[in-house]
C-alpha cells in the first residue's frame, strides 16, 4: 500500500482520527501506518479517540493513552523528531473540567508529542473559556479549529469566526461538499454507493442535517444557476470555498476522496479559479434564504 499518489498532486498533509471510521475505530490510522505515510514525508494531523458522547475522552490519562495508541498505529516511534502535527480534541469532554483537559493536553505537548493543539465541535463560548484557562495557566493554547463549512453551512461565519480571528486561530473546513450532498446525487435520488445510501452509518449524520426541503431546494437552485456554464455541483462548491468564502490566509480545506481520480478531478476544478460574479451572488442569495 502506498500513499505516494497524493504527493504528485502536491498534497503532503493528511487528516485522520483515532475514531475513524466510527464502525471500526483506529483503522484509518493503522492503514496510514502500513503505508508508512509519515516515513514518506506526509505531515499527519490526528484526533484524540472519543466514543459515544466523548465522556472521559479528555481526562489526562485518556489523552495520554489515545496518543500512545495513535503513534503505534501510525508507526511514528521517534517523537519529537517525527511528531503529530496537529492534535485535535475531536469533541468536548463534557464530563471533565476544562482546566483538567487543558492540563492533560499541555503535558503531552511538553513531551513533544504534537506541534499544535486543535479543537473541533467546541462552541464559541467553550472555546473562549478554554483559551482563558490556557492563558492563565501558561498551557498550550489551541491554534487550529476544525469545523464543518460549505456553501449551505455557513453559520460559523457569524458565530465562530470572530472568536477565531480575535485569538489568531486558523480554521480547517471539513465537508466542503456537505458529505456529498452538494453533488446533487441525493436530491436526484442517486444514493447507491454514497453516504446517503440506506444503512450507511456516516450518512445518518448528514441526513439529519441536510435531508430537508429547503436544502434540496437549494441544490436545485445551484444547479439551475451553473448548468448553462457546464460547471458541476461539486466544482462550484469547491471553487466557492476556495475563492469566495470567508476563509483566509492560514486556513485550510480538508478534501476527502474515495479514489485518486476523484481527488484529481476536484483539484482540477479548484484550479479553474473564481466563479462568475452572478454565480457567487446566487450562492449568497441561496444561503440567505435558508439561514433565516
Amino acid at each position: 500500500m502506498a500513499a505516494c499518489p497524493t504527493t504528485s498532486l502536491g498534497i503532503t498533509r493528511l487528516d485522520t482520527a483515532g475514531r475513524y471510521p466510527p464502525t471500526n475505530p483506529g483503522t484509518f490510522e493503522m492503514l496510514l501506518g502500513k503505508a508508512d505515510a509519515a516515513g514518506q514525508g506526509f505531515t499527519i494531523d490526528t484526533k484524540i479517540l472519543c466514543v459515544g458522547d466523548a465522556s472521559g475522552s479528555l481526562q489526562p490519562a485518556a489523552i495520554e493513552k489515545s496518543l500512545k495508541e495513535s503513534y503505534e498505529r501510525l508507526g511514528m516511534h521517534d517523537a519529537p523528531a517525527n511528531s503529530v502535527n496537529v492534535l485535535y480534541c475531536h469533541m468536548p469532554g463534557l464530563q471533565t473540567p476544562l482546566e483538567a483537559q487543558a492540563a492533560g493536553l499541555d503535558a503531552q505537548y511538553k513531551r513533544g508529542l504534537f506541534k499544535k493543539l486543535g479543537v473541533s465541535n467546541f462552541s464559541p463560548d467553550m472555546l473562549t473559556e478554554f483559551i482563558e484557562i490556557c492563558e492563565r495557566k501558561g498551557y498550550v493554547k489551541p491554534s487550529v479549529y476544525q469545523g464543518q463549512y460549505n456553501l449551505i453551512c455557513r453559520g460559523v461565519e457569524e458565530t465562530l469566526f470572530p472568536v477565531l480571528r480575535k485569538n489568531g486561530i486558523s480554521f480547517n473546513a471539513f465537508s466542503p461538499l456537505a458529505g456529498g450532498f452538494l453533488t446533487g446525487q441525493f436530491t436526484a435520488g442517486q444514493t447507491q454507493g454514497t453516504r446517503f445510501e440506506e444503512g450507511n452509518v456516516m450518512g445518518q449524520f448528514f441526513r439529519a442535517q441536510y435531508d430537508k426541503k429547503e436544502m434540496h431546494d437549494a441544490i436545485a437552485r445551484v444547479r439551475e444557476t451553473i448548468e448553462p456554464l457546464d460547471i458541476s455541483n461539486a466544482e462550484a462548491s469547491l471553487r466557492w470555498i476556495y475563492h469566495h468564502s470567508s476563509l483566509g490566509l492560514g486556513d485550510g480545506v480538508i478534501l476527502g476522496a474515495s479514489r485518486p481520480s476523484q481527488l484529481e478531478q476536484n483539484l482540477a476544478g479548484i484550479a479553474k479559479g473564481p466563479l462568475p460574479a452572478h454565480v457567487v451572488a446566487a450562492i449568497d442569495d441561496i444561503w440567505n434564504s435558508i439561514s433565516k
